[in-house]
């Protein structure tokens, strides 16, 4: 699980124009207020994720992983993070544990190891090319970004970290 941050900047990167016409884009002035994204991705798909005007701070975390991370989790569960301060908590460790998962730590500076590293690249480009221009719109096009998410495009992301990738 991680979290990523989005807002109305994310433009497509380059134009096309026939040669010797010039390309045209448009960027908003204001790239607006930072969309964090906070999600948990397995084998089976996106199992828990949310968006939230403004930064994740530790209490936020707490009541994502409360709320909406442990009742989709299972007896078994490997839980992988990385190592940024809002996933230390006492509190994060015992909700992940009682619910029968195991807590699992990355190395600091490995977002190799992290398939949801992929997840988040992936949806930045669909959002690139979607174009939200007013916050209303980025939400609209997050749903759109998550449901092109393919379980093949999972599969691929868990195999590229070196995960078993093995449903059974």
């Amino acid at each position: 699980m991680d979290e990523a941050g989005v807002n109305l900047s994310l433009i497509p990167l380059f134009a096309r124009a026939r040669r010797g016409q010039r390309a045209y884009g448009a960027r908003p002035e204001r790239r607006g207020q930072n969309v964090s994204l906070i999600g948990a991705l397995s084998l089976r798909g996106v199992i828990a994720q949310t968006s939230l005007l403004g930064a994740v701070d530790g209490l936020t975390f707490e009541a994502f992983v409360a709320g909406e991370l442990v009742p989709k989790l299972w007896p078994g569960a490997d839980v992988v993070m990385d190592n940024a301060s809002i996933h230390q908590g006492d509190p994060v460790a015992e909700m992940i544990r009682a619910a029968g998962a195991h807590l699992l730590y990355l190395p600091t500076y490995s977002p190799d190891f992290s398939p949801i590293e992929n997840l988040g690249s992936k949806l930045k480009h669909i959002l690139r090319s979607l174009g939200a221009r007013a916050a209303p719109d980025l939400l609209a096009a997050l749903e759109q970004a998550y449901a092109q998410i393919t379980q093949t495009d999972i599969q691929h992301w868990f195999a590229h970290c070196c995960y078993c990738t093995s449903l059974a």
